[in-house]
C-alpha cells in the first residue's frame, strides 16, 4: 500500500510540475501581451473572440471527451487484446465523430460571427464588434483542433501516460510567445488571432508521438451503431450540462462586462483575474483530477476502493488548494502587479484587476472540489448530479449578474463575487448529492482531517495577513524598485505561510503529513 501511495505522489507531483511548467508559459505569454494591448479595443476584441471557441467548445464538447470518453474508453478489458483493440476503435470512432462534429460548428460559427459577437458583446461600439468578429472567424477553427487534443489526451491518460499531456499548453504557449516577441510588431492583432489557431495545431502535433509509442493507431472509421459509442451518446447530454460552468461563467461575465462604464477597462480586468485563477486552480486541480479520473472509471464496481480514492482525491484537493488560496488572497495585488502591471495595463487597471479577484481565491476551494465531485459522478455514471448542480450555478450567476450590474449598477467586482456564489451553490449541491449516493466516503476520520486542513489554513491567513499588514507595501508603486519590493514582499509572505502551514499540519497530524512520514521511514529502511 505504501509503495502505491508513493507512486501515486510521484506521478501526481510529475503531472503537477508539468501542468505548472505549461501554465507558467500562459503566465509568460500574458505578461508580454498585457502591455502592448492592456485596456485597448484590440485586448478586448481578442479576449472575446479567444474565448468563444474555447468556451463554445467546453459547452458543447469538452466534458463529452473527457466525462464520456474516458469512463467507456476503461470500460474495456485493456489487458486482454481484444477488448484494447475495441477499445482503440472506439477511440477512432468517437474522435472521427468529435472532428465532424467541430468542423460544421466551427462553419456555421465563422458564417454567422456577427451575431455571435452581438449577442456576447453587447455593449461594445460598432468598430469594436466588427474587429471582434473578423478575429472570431479566424480562430473558430480551433474548435477542431481543441476536439482532437482532448480525444487524444484521454487515450493517453487512459493508457498510463500523463506527462505528454500535462506538457502539451508548453509548445503551444512558447508559440504564441515567439509570434509576440518577434512577430506582432509586422501584422498585429490579426497576426495574433493565427498565432492562437497555429499554436492548437502544435498542441496536436505534439501528441502524435506519445500516441504512437502507446500502440493507438488512427484510421478513418465511422459507425455510429457501435454499442460504445451510443452508449457514449447516451451519456453526453447529462455531461455536457454537469461541464458548463466555468465557460458560462466567463461568458455570463464577458457579457455584462461589456455593458460597464469603460467597458475595455473591465474586460481587460476580469480577464487577468479569471486567467490568474485558472492557472493556479488548474495546476493544482487537474494534476489530482487527471491521475484519479481513469482510475475511478477502473473502480466504478468496486466500492470500498472507489470510496477511498475520492476521499484521497478530495483531501489531497484541500491539503493544497486551502492553503494556496489563503496566500492567494493575501498576495493579490503584489501578484496583480508583478505579473501584469506595465505598457498600457496602468496601475488603476491593476487595481481593478486586484479587487476583483478577491472574490474567486475562495472559489478556488469551490473550483476544486466541483472538479473532483464531478468526475466521481462521471465514473460512476450519476450523471444527472453534476448537470443539476451546473444548471443551478449558472442561473445563480447570471440573476446576480443582471441584477447587481445590469439593474443596480454596482461596480464591476461583483462580477467576480456572483461568480463565487454560483460556484459555492454548485459545491455544495454536489456534496450533498454525494452524501445521498456514496455514504462511505463521510466518515469520522476524512471529516475530521478535513477539519485540521481548515483549521491549518485557517492560522496561516491571521498569520500572514498580520505580517503582511506589519510591511504595509504599496503593491502599486511603478517601476524596477516597486516590482523588487512586490517580489520580497511575496518571498516573506511565502515562507511564513508555508512554515506555519506544515507546522499545523504535523502539530495536529493531518493524513496527507502522515502519509508522508510512513513514506519517508520506508524509503530510509529500504
Amino acid at each position: 500500500m505504501i509503495n502505491e501511495n508513493k507512486k501515486a505522489v510521484k506521478t501526481v507531483s510529475l503531472i503537477i510540475f508539468a501542468t505548472a511548467f505549461s501554465k507558467v508559459l500562459g503566465l509568460v505569454r500574458d505578461m508580454i501581451l498585457t502591455p502592448i494591448y492592456g485596456g485597448s479595443a484590440n485586448n478586448s476584441a481578442i479576449t472575446v473572440a479567444s474565448s468563444i471557441p474555447l468556451n463554445v467548445f467546453d459547452i458543447l464538447f469538452g466534458a463529452a471527451v473527457l466525462g464520456v470518453f474516458i469512463p467507456v474508453y476503461n470500460s474495456f478489458n485493456d489487458k486482454d487484446e481484444k477488448g484494447q483493440k475495441e477499445a482503440d476503435e472506439f477511440a477512432n470512432i468517437f474522435l472521427n465523430f468529435i472532428i465532424l462534429a467541430t468542423g460544421l460548428l466551427a462553419l456555421i460559427g465563422i458564417i454567422w460571427a456577427r451575431q455571435i459577437v452581438n449577442v456576447a458583446a453587447a455593449g461594445y461600439d460598432e468598430d469594436t464588434k466588427k474587429l471582434t468578429a473578423d478575429l472570431l472567424r479566424i480562430m473558430l477553427p480551433m474548435i477542431v483542433f481543441t476536439g482532437s487534443v482532448y480525444t487524444a489526451t484521454g487515450i493517453l491518460q487512459s493508457k498510463g501516460e500523463y506527462l505528454a499531456p500535462a506538457l502539451v499548453s508548453s509548445f503551444s504557449n512558447l508559440g504564441v510567445i515567439i509570434y509576440l516577441l518577434f512577430l506582432n510588431r509586422y501584422f498585429g492583432v490579426y497576426g495574433l488571432a493565427v498565432a492562437y489557431l497555429v499554436a492548437w495545431m502544435i498542441q496536436l502535433l505534439t501528441l502524435v508521438v506519445p500516441l504512437i509509442k502507446k500502440r493507438y493507431k488512427y484510421k478513418f472509421k465511422i459507425d455510429f451503431k457501435n454499442p460504445a459509442f451510443i452508449r457514449a451518446i447516451k451519456m453526453t447530454l447529462p455531461i455536457l450540462a454537469g461541464s458548463w460552468l466555468v465557460p458560462m461563467s466567463n461568458l455570463i461575465a464577458n457579457r455584462f462586462a461589456s455593458g460597464c462604464e469603460n467597458n475595455n477597462a473591465v474586460i481587460a480586468a476580469f480577464g487577468k483575474s479569471w486567467g490568474l485563477f485558472l492557472i493556479i486552480t488548474g495546476i493544482l486541480t487537474y494534476g489530482i483530477c487527471n491521475y484519479i479520473f481513469p482510475k475511478l472509471a477502473q473502480k466504478a464496481n468496486d466500492s470500498q476502493a472507489f470510496a477511498s480514492m475520492v476521499k484521497t482525491g478530495l483531501s489531497a484537493s484541500f491539503f493544497v488548494i486551502a492553503p494556496v488560496a489563503c496566500i492567494a488572497y493575501i498576495l493579490r495585488d503584489e501578484a496583480v502587479a508583478v505579473l501584469y502591471m506595465r505598457g498600457i495595463f496602468t496601475p488603476d487597471l491593476a487595481r481593478l484587476a486586484s479587487q476583483m479577484f478577491i472574490m474567486l481565491t475562495p472559489a478556488m476551494i469551490m473550483f476544486s472540489v466541483i472538479e473532483i465531485l464531478n468526475r466521481t459522478f462521471y465514473a460512476k455514471n450519476l450523471v444527472k448530479f453534476p448537470m443539476i448542480a451546473a444548471i443551478s450555478g449558472i442561473a445563480v450567476n447570471f440573476a446576480l449578474n443582471w441584477v447587481l450590474i445590469g439593474n443596480l449598477k454596482l461596480p464591476p467586482v461583483y462580477i467576480t463575487a456572483a461568480n463565487f456564489i454560483c460556484q459555492t451553490v454548485t459545491a455544495v449541491i454536489l456534496i450533498t448529492a454525494l452524501k445521498i449516493k456514496i455514504k462511505e466516503i463521510f466518515d469520522k476520520k476524512f471529516l475530521i482531517n478535513v477539519l485540521k486542513i481548515v483549521l491549518s489554513s485557517a492560522i496561516l491567513l491571521i498569520i500572514t495577513k498580520i505580517i503582511y499588514l506589519i510591511i504595509n507595501n504599496n503593491a502599486f508603486e511603478m517601476g524596477t524598485a516597486g516590482t523588487l519590493k512586490n517580489i520580497m514582499v511575496a518571498v516573506v509572505i511565502l515562507i511564513a505561510g508555508i512554515a506555519v502551514y506544515l507546522g499545523m499540519n504535523f502539530i495536529l497530524k493531518t493524513g496527507e503529513v502522515v502519509s508522508f512520514i510512513k513514506m519517508y521511514r520506508n524509503k530510509n529502511e529500504k
